[in-house]
């Protein structure tokens, strides 16, 4: 009795198919920027993270997760790095702030009905946004966007903004998601590169 060996191209055909079909299972990002036209991002050559505060009253201090956090500083540091800007935490051009819509609170959404789609995460930064073209609260966006802010650290004025739309959850911490969220706003910086 003869058994048929498969062939390298058999081989090669199933990989294929593999590959194709499990690329479709992973979540796409379609990210959008918003940033000031005036401004000459040349001139950024080093960032810094900012720290965040503490979440205002209406946030569910129980929704931070530190791994998450560590997750996305770590992937827009890495990103940054990527597109030429090196830290500095002494004294850098560019200071970084996330944020990402998160439901809101059930105490919180009786207090103000109106509130909008979902709140801030709590990681709102004292920076201006006034001439920030199209600038939106957090808490206009649907539960599940994530936001990456450049914020000029001379001026303390936002020049850029990264948004995702997507499933991003506080509480999960899947790497391979953040990092992918990350890529598709930071691919848009600067603006022009794409």
């Amino acid at each position: 009795m003869r058994h048929a060996i498969p062939t390298q191209n058999s081989f090669l055909y199933l990989a294929t198919v593999l590959l194709i079909g499990l690329s479709s299972c992973l979540p796409s990002f379609v990210a959008d920027t918003s940033f000031d036209g005036t401004v000459d991002f040349q001139v950024y050559h080093t960032f810094a993270l900012v720290e965040p505060t503490a979440a205002g009253s209406s946030a569910d201090p129980t929704q931070f997760e530190p791994l998450f956090d560590r997750r996305v500083r770590d992937a827009v540091a890495a990103e940054l790095v990527k597109k030429g800007l090196k830290p500095d935490a002494q004294d850098p051009d560019l200071l970084v702030a996330y944020d990402l819509a998160v439901a809101q609170a059930p105490a919180a959404a009786a207090e103000s009905p109106d509130f909008g789609y979902s709140y801030w995460y709590g990681y709102r930064f004292n920076y201006n946004t006034t001439d920030f073209p199209n600038y939106r609260p957090i808490g206009r966006y649907p539960v599940g966007t994530m936001f990456i802010d450049l914020i000029d650290a001379t001026s303390n004025e936002l020049v850029w903004r990264g948004i995702v739309a997507g499933d991003i959850d506080a509480k999960q911490t899947e790497e391979s998601k953040i990092r992918r969220a990350i890529a598709a706003m930071l691919a848009q910086y600067p603006p022009g590169t794409m």
